[in-house]
């Protein structure tokens, strides 16, 4: 097996299923070494398995990404057992509807912590691993929902943008000890979680019409940006972020 990422080491955080899994996947076809990190360890070994039989190398942990010493272990792990770092790959987060004035306070502190704090510390975490080597990349995961007033997701939104912000504050912080930092900002992806949780039938096809591509994009295709943004292909790219959304937001006005 051989690629962009041949023998480099890659943590994804939230690398079980949807665009994480996905993910995981991409960077061990193109020779990386994964570790998929995720709260759901079933779901983890289940993807390292998959990738192992496909001749892949991958290891699976199970970590919340939001429990700071369960993180840590992890990162700790992994170094011990491969010596370095080379790519970290924050997918971990979630969203819940609701307006700014009827959303508790609880829910804005919980979607911050699982968007925001948990992207930031695995950023920590592996930054001295990195620096040792002498560089790494690091994607984050943001949304258009952080480009932009979304009504009705007004936390996940503020969420977003912030981690568009920490990716841009880090890019510049770490850029002298060779660490690249982007993020991925995606429209809507067709992944297994999404469509289960669309009550309203019309909703995909109003979706689908949106895009300027005529439909919801996949996991994999995320996924390939990501593989970019962390590849030394990017090697001039730092503090940017890549929005893969089929063209919904290259229209003025609210499209859905």
């Amino acid at each position: 097996m051989s690629g962009r990422f041949m023998d480099k080491v890659a943590l994804i955080v939230g690398g079980a299923e949807g665009m994480g899994g996905a993910t995981s996947e991409r960077l061990a076809a193109e020779g990386a070494r994964v570790w998929v990190i995720d709260r759901a360890g079933d779901a983890a070994e289940a993807r390292a398995a998959s990738i192992r039989e496909a001749g892949g190398h991958a290891r699976a942990v199970a970590a919340d990404a939001t429990d700071e010493a369960a993180m840590a272990a992890a990162v700790a792990a992994a170094v011990a057992a491969e010596g370095r770092i080379d790519v970290l790959v924050a997918i971990a987060g979630g969203s819940r509807a609701g307006r700014v004035a009827d959303l508790p306070a609880s829910e804005w502190d919980r979607l911050y912590r699982l968007n925001v704090t948990a992207t930031a510390t695995a950023c920590r975490l592996v930054l001295p691993a990195m620096r040792a080597a002498g560089g790494g990349a690091i994607v984050t995961m943001s949304s258009i929902s952080g480009l932009r007033g979304d009504p009705g997701w007004g936390a996940y939104n503020a969420a977003k943008a912030a981690v568009i912000s920490l990716t841009q504050t880090l890019a510049w912080e770490e850029g002298r000890h060779g660490i690249r930092v982007n993020a991925v900002c995606p429209g809507p992806i067709a992944s297994a979680r999404m469509l289960a949780s669309l009550d309203d039938p019309g909703f995909a096809a109003r979706y689908d019409a949106a895009c300027a591509i005529g439909r919801m994009g996949r996991p994999e295709e995320v996924a390939a940006a990501i593989a970019f943004l962390a590849s030394d292909e990017a090697g001039f790219v730092s503090g940017a972020h890549l929005v893969v959304d089929g063209g919904l937001t290259a229209r003025t006005g609210q499209p859905v």
